[in-house]
């Protein structure tokens, strides 16, 4: 007769065969989180390795609710952060064999310093791979506008960081007159880094200057999809420029690393874009006034040279006429016949020639005088003032003096603003000046 056990039974066998081998015992476990769920604030995890995208092993696990309140207070805000799908991580696990549920893990501890590391890997892996396909510096090659005005914003609306930029923008005292695209979406999470492509991609089929990134800081795990490949991938490859304003100080994202221009925060972005055209226009209005003074001063100096020229003709005929006046007077005393023959030698042969030698250079001189001026009228028209403020800009001045170099106390007085066809006037109520 075949001997034979319940299924109860060969359970209980395992059971206990797990208890004596494995007790208490406690081990350290790498692997990926697939999958958390949250159930009367006990964590069900499923964990898994992979090879090559293939997974190797998956097992269950949980974390009982009195453990997740001594690892939340132990790990604050990491906690939450740390148990994403997607993480790998390290905990420390005993076996489990339960007679209905089967082999699990209980979970007891979890080192954050492990998945940090991981996302180093991680990130230096990127970076290696973007090196090596040749995308890594593709952002920097590309002209970045020496004045950005049209911009596509990419963020997230409810964080402070994104409303921090918008403010810095519409409220600077140096310039304002920005147009901004708008695309909200998630900076963080499981679906954040295909969202941020998908507006990129967006973003580069308009006409704009550049793109603007924001994120507005945050920890470790939560700046980590900005290292994810095919997001720093879809960045290096965009037709336009990228402005990144993350929010981190001290940890660079990979995204940094491939975008045309990084700054610290969002705010310092739009300081960076309003202070850049605040520069320009600033030495676009110096060589205005430069330019203008070299033309006043050319067209004062050909003036007096035109001047001593008509003085230097009149003096020139006024001697030559009386030299020959002269002559016919002396001729006159010799004899009117001899004089009658003087003057027509004179005239049929000398005469002629000084004229056509006097009107040569006086035509010459003339001729030269005029090209000097047409060139200076050129210059003049090409810096006219007035073409600048039809392109768009404008010069604001108090009481005639330029914004820039008024001396004294702004507030109350009126400001001058001329722009193409109007000229607005408006009184100073309050003057933000920047350090």
């Amino acid at each position: 007769m075949k001997k034979t056990f319940t299924l109860t039974q060969l359970a209980e066998s395992v059971r206990r065969m797990f208890g004596q081998n494995f007790g208490e015992q406690a081990y350290w476990v790498s692997c990926e989180l697939l999958k958390l769920t949250i159930k009367n604030g006990h964590y069900y995890l499923e964990l898994a390795d992979s090879k090559e995208g293939i997974h190797t092993a998956q097992m269950k696990a949980v974390i009982w609710r009195s453990q997740v309140l001594a690892l939340q207070t132990n790990l604050g805000n990491e906690f939450k952060e740390l148990l994403q799908p997607g993480n790998r991580l390290l905990f420390r696990v005993s076996l489990v064999f339960h007679e209905i549920y089967g082999l699990s893990l209980t979970i007891h501890d979890l080192d954050p310093a492990y998945t940090y590391g991981e996302i180093e890997l991680k990130k230096k892996q990127t970076i290696e791979r973007l090196q090596k396909e040749g995308l890594f510096d593709l952002q920097r090659q590309l002209l970045l506008p020496l004045i950005i005005k049209r911009i596509v914003l990419i963020g997230s609306p409810d964080t402070s960081g994104y409303r921090d930029f918008l403010s810095e923008m519409s409220t600077n005292p140096i310039f304002r007159n920005f147009t901004i695209k708008e695309i909200a979406t998630s900076v963080q999470g499981d679906r954040a880094a295909n969202q941020i492509i998908g507006a990129l991609q967006e973003a580069d089929t308009f006409d704009a200057d550049a793109i603007v990134l924001l994120r507005g800081g945050g920890s470790k795990m939560d700046l980590n999809v900005f290292n994810d490949y095919e997001l720093c991938k879809c960045v290096a490859q965009l037709r336009l420029p990228l402005l990144t304003g993350i929010g981190h100080e001290t940890d660079e994202v990979v995204v940094d690393l491939v975008a045309h221009t990084r700054q610290i925060t969002p705010t310092a972005v739009a300081k960076f874009l309003y202070l850049r055209i605040g520069t320009f226009l600033s030495e676009l209005q110096t060589n205005i006034d430069r330019s203008v003074t070299q033309v006043l001063t050319q067209l004062a100096v050909a003036t007096e040279s035109l001047t001593k020229i008509n003085l230097l003709l009149t003096h020139y005929f006024q001697t030559v006429v009386a030299a020959y006046r002269s002559t016919l007077e002396l001729s006159m005393n010799s004899g009117v016949a001899a004089a009658l023959h003087y003057v027509r030698i004179v005239q049929s042969t000398e005469l002629p020639g000084m004229m056509d030698r006097v009107q040569l250079n006086a035509k010459n001189q003339l001729d030269l005088e005029r090209l000097k001026l047409n060139g200076v009228r050129e210059k003049f028209e090409f810096l006219n003032p007035l073409k600048l403020l039809m392109a768009g800009y404008t010069m604001s001045s108090i009481e005639n003096i330029d914004l820039s170099k008024f001396q004294g106390d702004y507030v109350g007085k009126e400001l001058v603003t001329r722009a193409d066809r109007l000229v607005v006037y408006s009184t100073i109520t309050k003057i933000q000046k920047e350090p």
